[in-house]
């Protein structure tokens, strides 16, 4: 938190944390067509299956197909999609949350490369890296297919962990009664 504190006063802070913002705010409107969504979120969509394919390649799900080219089904649009052999209960939910693991590159973008752009007056590449930092960001939620992919095994993570903590808190309570 002292590191995020240490730039609020940084020149160009409020003023990239503004572009991003906008920039998202273009993406999200740009939903409307989409082939417009389809061009404006290319780099994030690239990032968004990548994650996928990744994470499922080291957690053995034998990633299958790749394809970053938007299709059609029926009244609803796939920008992009990794297709796997061997989603099971224990890999389901990592495949499907990857994404998530691109909030700490829009993080890395926005300190590393717009602020410093924004000192070194270098705006156009200061607003192509708004761009990339948004689409990032963009892509770095699940989609609604990937959290359907992951859903028996968000399940069984979130039982274990009611149990782990149900454990915890009994072991925790016998030793005070018996301390």
């Amino acid at each position: 938190m002292e590191y995020l504190h240490s730039h609020l006063s940084d020149a160009g802070f409020m003023s990239s944390v503004a572009l991003v913002l906008i920039f998202y705010a273009v993406l999200r409107g740009a939903r409307i067509s989409m082939w417009r969504i389809a061009l404006v979120s290319f780099p994030g969509t690239i990032a968004h299956e990548l994650a996928h394919f990744v994470v499922g390649t080291l957690l053995l799900a034998r990633p299958r197909r790749f394809s970053v080219w938007p299709r059609a089904h029926g009244h609803t649009w796939t920008l992009g999609s990794v297709s796997f052999g061997n989603i099971g209960l224990l890999n389901g939910a990592f495949v499907a949350l990857a994404p998530l693991l691109l909030l700490p590159l829009a993080w890395l973008c926005f300190f590393d490369a717009l602020l410093p752009l924004w000192d070194g007056g270098q705006w156009g590449w200061w607003l192509l890296a708004g761009y990339l930092t948004a689409t990032v960001l963009f892509a770095a939620l699940p989609s609604f297919q990937d959290v359907k992919l992951g859903a028996r095994s968000f399940f069984l993570y979130a039982a274990l962990g009611g149990f782990m903590w149900w454990a915890y808190t009994y072991a925790l309570a016998a030793y005070k009664h018996a301390g």
